[in-house]
C-alpha cells in the first residue's frame, strides 16, 4: 500500500498561473516551456497542443530512434519518445522558492501524477499510480511504466520527465488514454485535479512580453536547430 500524500505542500489558497495554448509548432512548444522556467516567479500549469503528428524525444535520447516519417523535437527533460498525435500534454513549473521544489524527484513525480489521477477520476475514468517500475527499459515513454506513473487496466496512461535548474523545477507530462475517451475532457479536468491536489487557486493567465521574447529566441537558437535536435 502507498502512504497517503498528506497535506498539500503549497498550502490552502496558494495561487498558480494557468496557461492554455492551442496547437503550435514543436520547437515553439518546447521554447515556451523553457522560457517559463527561466522567468516565471509563480508556480504554473500549462496545457497545450501540437501541430501535426509530432513526437518529442528525451534530452539524452538518440534522434535516430525517431520514426522516419515523424517530425520531432528534443525536450529539455529526459525520458523516452512521446507521440503527441493524440495525447494531452501539460507542463508544471515551480520556482526554486516554492515548497514543492524542496521535495525529492520521486515525491514530486508522485504528487503531480496524483493530480493527474484525480483529474481522470473526475471525468469517470479509473486510474491508479504504479507501485513499481516495469522490468524492461524502452526508448518509448509509454512502453514501460516507472514508479508512480498513472496506470489504467495494467497499462501506462500518463508519464512525465523533470529537470531542475537554479531557477526551479520543470515537469513535462503526457496523458494518452488507450480508449475512446475525449482528450478535451481530460485536458479540461486537469486544472481542477491540480487545484485539489496542490491546495492551489489556478488563475488563467497569458504569456508576458518578456516570456514571449525569450521563447522566440529559444525557438530560433535552440529548439528549431539541427544542432540541438540531432545532437549525439
Amino acid at each position: 500500500m502507498m502512504e497517503p500524500l498528506g497535506s498539500p505542500p503549497g498550502g490552502a489558497g496558494c495561487r498558480w498561473r494557468l496557461l492554455r495554448h492551442g496547437p503550435a509548432g514543436r520547437a515553439w512548444n518546447m521554447a515556451v516551456d523553457e522560457a517559463l522556467l527561466r522567468s516565471s516567479s509563480t508556480a504554473l500549469l500549462r496545457i497545450y497542443e501540437w501541430e501535426g503528428k509530432a513526437v518529442s524525444i528525451g534530452y539524452f535520447q538518440r534522434w535516430e530512434e525517431v520514426p522516419d516519417d515523424r517530425p520531432f523535437v528534443r525536450r529539455w527533460t529526459g525520458g523516452g519518445l512521446v507521440d503527441h498525435a493524440a495525447d494531452v500534454t501539460y507542463t508544471v513549473i515551480v520556482p526554486r522558492s516554492h515548497p514543492v521544489a524542496c521535495l525529492s524527484t520521486l515525491d514530486v513525480y508522485r504528487l503531480f501524477h496524483a493530480a493527474v489521477r484525480q483529474a481522470l477520476l473526475s471525468v469517470g475514468l479509473t486510474a491508479e499510480l504504479a507501485s513499481e517500475s516495469g522490468p524492461e527499459p524502452s526508448a518509448r515513454c509509454f512502453a514501460r511504466p516507472v514508479r508512480f506513473d498513472v496506470m489504467a487496466g495494467g497499462k501506462k496512461v500518463a508519464g512525465g520527465a523533470q529537470r531542475r535548474t537554479r531557477e526551479g523545477l520543470l515537469h513535462q507530462g503526457s496523458i494518452l488514454w488507450p480508449t475512446a475517451a475525449d482528450p478535451s475532457r481530460i485536458a479540461a479536468a486537469l486544472p481542477r485535479g491540480f487545484a485539489e491536489t496542490m491546495g492551489a487557486d489556478l488563475v488563467p493567465d497569458l504569456l508576458s512580453e518578456e516570456e514571449l521574447r525569450l521563447a522566440r529566441r529559444l525557438e530560433r537558437e535552440r529548439y528549431a536547430t539541427d544542432q540541438w535536435n540531432r545532437q549525439r
